[in-house]
């Protein structure tokens, strides 16, 4: 059970190809249309441990174009202002790559966008939550040029060896914590973008939520429901209750029909409870210094 959830992890292919291959351009009409996210991660790795520059994966994020991030790109290539475009970014995140987690949350006068892979197996993922970051920068970029200088930056991985280098970019260093987040200024929500807008740009960019809503849900109903359950556990593992009501109740279904479809696919709850639990249980192990007794609690 836990590698079949590794292999059902992926992500759309123009993003990658368009780092790891030279250009979303040069993707053939035969390129399919997914790749697993484990062999992007590793190939942003790669890609950053060769590198001269500590910044190459930042760069290359706050330049992708948004087209290269699908329905999701266009979509928020429409916002007419800068909090329309990371709640557009936050609600359709499902449609670049599974087994994530976004939240978009403003308090105060702070607004903070934080993202972290689900599936711990997918790991080293240093680059891929820098990549990820910066694209977040970049579209902060089109509507507050200053965004850039204002934003801080927190990464689930030691940050120290780029600490300089990040601090002459955004003009702070970064700093550890439990998931990838990038935080702005409130007063920056309410931009519009720099370049102006067309007469129907309010009308364009509804219609355009209305189609990502619509693929979004028919993406999740053709994900098997072991892969629902999953992604509910693994989002609420150590936060929230994956008791099976609680899993039910967020799946919109009853107790009952959710152990019948499980059945179905000849799996469990108890069999998905437990992978989660090694999988979140093992990276706490080796990748933190909790002790014991905080791993058991986070575990349930």
């Amino acid at each position: 059970m836990e590698a079949t959830r590794v292999e059902g992890s992926w992500i759309i292919s123009r993003p990658p190809l368009s780092v790891v291959g030279g250009g979303a351009a040069e993707v053939s009409a035969e390129a399919a249309p997914t790749m697993r996210l484990a062999d992007f991660v590793a190939s942003l790795e790669a890609i950053a441990a060769s590198s001269l520059d500590p910044l190459a994966i930042w760069r290359a994020g706050q330049a992708m174009d948004l087209a290269d991030l699908g329905v999701l790109g266009c979509t928020v290539a429409l916002a007419p202002t800068l909090v329309a475009a990371l709640r557009a970014f936050h609600k359709g995140f499902g449609a670049l790559q599974s087994a994530s987690s976004v939240d978009f949350q403003v308090e105060d006068d702070r607004a903070s966008f934080s993202y972290r892979i689900l599936d711990n197996d997918v790991w080293p993922r240093r680059a891929d939550s820098e990549l990820t970051l910066a694209v977040l920068s970049g579209i902060a970029r089109r509507f507050a040029p200053d965004a850039t200088t204002a934003c801080a930056l927190n990464f689930e991985h030691d940050p120290r060896a780029q600490g300089a280098a990040f601090a002459a970019t955004v003009g702070s260093v970064p700093r550890q914590d439990e998931t990838n987040a990038i935080v702005f200024p409130a007063r920056l929500l309410d931009r519009r973008r720099a370049e102006g807008e067309g007469p129907d740009t309010a009308r364009a960019f509804r219609e355009a939520m209305i189609a990502l809503e619509t693929h979004l849900r028919a993406m999740w109903l053709r994900q098997p429901v072991s892969h629902r359950v999953w992604h509910a556990m693994m989002e609420r593992i150590g936060r929230d209750d994956i008791d099976q009501d609680a899993i039910a109740r967020a799946l919109g279904v009853s107790r009952r029909t959710l152990r019948r479809q499980l059945d179905t696919e000849g799996t469990s709850f108890h069999e998905l409870t437990e992978s989660c639990r090694r999988n979140v249980g093992h990276a706490l192990l080796v990748r933190t210094d909790l002790p014991m007794i905080e791993i058991s609690m986070r575990l349930g």
